[in-house]
């Protein structure tokens, strides 16, 4: 009498646990996880993005040296106001849109802005210096003859206003 055994029989190699001990497997039997093809793949895409990001990150200057222009040039308009109310005389804030640069009065210390700016100066025609220089006097009352600043860049413009009756600035957005 032949006696039938009931079980399975191992082949070498068919299963996981034997081949690759500790080998995490899905409910399927199926290996998870990536192959080290899948990740070299996943990896020379992410290289190749962050390679070619500089180039589109870098063109002109960023919204924040725009920013930052505008408040350098509004504490120069406000250290003007301050100068002619505290010394009781008219002081001139002077910008050169060309050499992007501005300065108080004659002897005053040079402040340079940043060369991708595009500057544009709007005053009265009295303060109007050059084609590339105008000015905004500020009286020892606190008052000037008013203007604005415009600073443009591919992120943007941004305006720097001064009030003619009380010479305060205010910088906003240009739409």
């Amino acid at each position: 009498m032949r006696k039938v055994v009931k079980g399975k029989t191992r082949i070498s190699g068919s299963d996981p646990e034997t081949v690759n001990p500790g080998l995490v497997t899905s409910s399927a039997g199926l290996p998870t996880g990536f192959s080290l093809f899948e990740l070299l793949i996943a990896l020379a895409l992410v290289t190749a993005v962050l390679a070619l990001a500089p180039a589109y990150l870098s063109r002109g200057i960023s919204s924040a040296e725009l920013k930052s222009s505008a408040r350098q040039i509004g504490s120069g308009l406000q250290a003007a106001r301050a100068e002619a109310i505290s010394g009781n005389r008219e002081r001139v804030f002077v910008l050169d849109v060309e050499q992007r640069r501005f300065f108080i009065g004659e002897n005053g210390a040079v402040n340079e802005l940043p060369g991708d700016l595009q500057l544009t100066i709007k005053t009265a025609e009295s303060e109007r210096i050059s084609e590339a220089q105008g000015g905004i006097r500020f009286f020892p009352d606190g008052s000037s003859t008013g203007g604005e600043v415009t600073l443009s860049s591919t992120n943007g413009s941004l305006k720097v206003a001064v009030n003619w009756v009380t010479g305060k600035t205010n910088i906003v957005p240009v739409e």
